[in-house]
């Protein structure tokens, strides 16, 4: 891979191919099919809290609030791709609203995006859709990776343990399918929005990345281990 001498202009967007096995995201991928990011993250954690949770409140209930979540998490991903595509602001919604002002001032610090909810994929054996790389003032001739959440309250350190882990994949994924363009991204940022007040920012650097990559190829191998004991 040779250095760029300049700033990425844009990178070209593979449009997503999914498909579902059971309970599982997977990805259509030139090295073909491929399990997604929270996918694997999802099946090598411990989730009995999440099922004693959604005992307690009824599984009726927490249905509900997933998809409350849900739709949420897509409407926000939605005004930043929208704000960033073109600079325009979305209108009063009394449910997305109070997290667009919180990530608000972040946004408007981007300085280029060079691409938006793009898919990339590795050979260690996943893919996923990446929401963010953009130029942040901070930054030199590379890129920064951008990871964009909603949430009630801040996140605690577990989650965004598995945030870090996801923003591992997808700089190490974008890395290899772009590497060819000069991409050699060092730092991601993960941005909480919070309703009504200053979102949540974790930052994360080259070492940091390193280190989290090696902790998402842990769960890789559990997950892998974990389907292929149940499909016996």
């Amino acid at each position: 891979m040779t250095a760029p001498a300049e700033r990425i202009r844009l990178l070209p967007r593979y449009e997503p191919v999914r498909s579902h096995d059971g309970d599982e995201r997977a990805y259509s991928t030139p090295l073909g099919p491929m399990p997604s990011v929270t996918t694997v993250l999802s099946g090598s954690r411990d989730n009995s809290g999440l099922e004693e949770w959604r005992e307690s409140v009824g599984i009726e209930r927490a249905n509900e609030i997933l998809k409350v979540a849900c739709f949420r998490g897509t409407g926000h991903h939605e005004n930043i791709e929208r704000f960033l595509t073109d600079g325009t602001e979305p209108g009063f919604n009394f449910l997305l609203t109070p997290y667009w002002k919180s990530t608000r001032s972040f946004v408007r610090e981007v300085e280029r995006a060079v691409l938006l909810e793009g898919a990339v994929w590795h050979p260690d054996g996943y893919a996923g859709t990446l929401d963010c790389i953009a130029y942040l003032p901070e930054d030199g001739l590379q890129p920064t990776l951008l990871d964009w959440k909603t949430a009630d309250t801040p996140r605690k350190p577990n989650k965004l343990y598995d945030y870090s882990l996801q923003c591992a994949a997808y700089v190490t994924a974008a890395n290899y399918v772009y590497g060819h363009m000069g991409l050699a991204i060092e730092r991601a940022a993960i941005v909480v929005a919070l309703p009504d007040q200053e979102p949540q920012i974790v930052r994360i650097d080259a070492d940091a990345l390193t280190q989290y990559y090696q902790h998402f190829l842990a769960r890789l191998q559990r997950f892998t281990f974990a389907r292929s004991k149940n499909r016996k």
